[in-house]
């Protein structure tokens, strides 16, 4: 009996000792990075998976073939076509390491929330994975146009995406659940990368376009696609792009300041806070947009002493009124061509004024239309670098 009370429990822990029953070898898998999704010729949808060839990743063993590998299909539903992709692949695909979603143009404008249903509920992707949408250009070209430094293409606009994002400001790092969030959001329409190919897209997918010091096909970031609802209506171009991504508090970047007649400062941006405060004028909404920032003085072609306050001052001052100036643009051109709240000023109305903003709810996109937007600018210039002189005012 007393053996008995030792070997139960042993036997009951086998049953949690299943392991990975259904584990794969690496060798028996294959990790997609890349999907493109646009119009079929002969059906609705043409899928193109990116897969990484990982036997190339690895410099010592590469044999100078391709670092991917795409294929295509035609068909009416996403879920079959990515399941259906072994008529011309070997391994089983893992859509889990999937770090790009190219959407083609002209799916982009007839509607996309079908597809993007299944991508969010199904379980075989994350929804961290970059949304971009590919202007004047195959949706398919972009998986397949090589890039030197990295190899494989959908890891390339991952990274070059993020990387512009956190040096520039000029694209807003949008991914799907980013998307859906302002797809579904009361007060926000939802917006997304764009990107096309500079150069010959056919050179583009050769080897050979890794080995030379100038790429003959060049993969772009080109702005903002601005939706309504789940259709693509319009652009906006990077600097457009990057006063959007201001609107929201999340920028870094680098401004190139008028100081003079043709002379200009560089002025980095090191640190950045909007703040949106909504109210109604009678029938007209408005908003004041304040942003706060700090800056750093890179350089500097005017010959202004660097040793007096008051340059400062009048540095801080210019700075201000371009970044007023910048953002009030990019915010009446969507007000005006485009009519669609891509900057959640809504969301900002519904929080502090709940009652006036669900009375025009269904009407908000024409409510943003009207409303006036103020847009305040304060800069404080925290130091020039390692010198507060210049060489230029040396001899004066």
């Amino acid at each position: 009996m007393k053996a008995m009370k030792l070997l139960l429990p042993s036997l009951l822990m086998l049953g949690l000792l299943s392991g990975c029953w259904d584990t794969k070898e690496l060798n028996e898998v294959a990790f997609v990075t890349g999907v493109a999704i646009e119009q079929g010729e002969d059906a609705k949808y043409k899928v193109t998976v990116g897969v990484a060839n990982a036997s190339q990743l690895n410099v010592q063993k590469s044999e100078g073939n391709t670092p991917s590998v795409t294929f295509s299909l035609e068909g009416n539903s996403i879920s079959e076509l990515l399941d259906k992709m072994n008529v011309g692949l070997t391994r089983e695909l893992r859509y889990s390491h999937t770090r790009t979603l190219v959407i083609g143009e002209d799916i982009a404008r007839e509607g996309i929330s079908g597809f993007l249903d299944y991508l969010e509920r199904s379980g075989q992707f994350r929804n961290n994975f970059t949304m971009l949408i590919a202007r004047d250009i195959s949706a398919a070209d972009i998986l397949k146009t090589t890039f030197p430094i990295q190899k494989i293409p959908s890891l390339k606009v991952h990274n070059q995406s993020s990387t512009l994002f956190e040096q520039w400001g000029g694209a807003p790092d949008m991914k799907l659940s980013d998307f859906i969030a302002a797809l579904t959001s009361r007060g926000r329409q939802p917006v997304a990368e764009a990107l096309t190919i500079v150069g010959a897209p056919k050179q583009g997918k050769s080897v050979e376009n890794n080995k030379k010091l100038e790429p003959e096909s060049l993969i772009t970031l080109v702005g903002l696609a601005v939706f309504k609802e789940d259709k693509l209506i319009g652009y906006l171009n990077l600097e457009e792009t990057r006063n959007y991504v201001w609107t929201q508090g999340l920028i870094q970047t680098t401004l190139t300041v008028p100081c003079g007649e043709e002379k200009y400062i560089d002025v980095r941006i090191v640190n950045s806070k909007s703040t949106i405060h909504a109210n109604y004028k009678g029938e007209t909404p408005n908003f004041e947009v304040e942003i706060v920032a700090e800056a750093l003085l890179n350089g500097t072609q005017c010959k202004d002493n660097l040793e007096k306050i008051e340059t400062y001052k009048k540095f801080e001052r210019d700075i201000a009124e371009m970044v007023e100036s910048m953002i009030l643009n990019t915010v009446t051109k969507v007000q005006e061509e485009y009519e669609v709240d891509i900057f959640g000023f809504g969301e900002v109305m519904r929080r502090q004024h709940y009652q006036r903003f669900e009375a025009v709810r269904d009407q908000w996109d024409e409510q943003f239309s009207k409303a006036d937007i103020d847009v305040t600018a304060n800069i404080f210039l925290r130091r020039a670098g390692t010198s507060n002189k210049s060489f230029l005012t040396e001899d004066e």
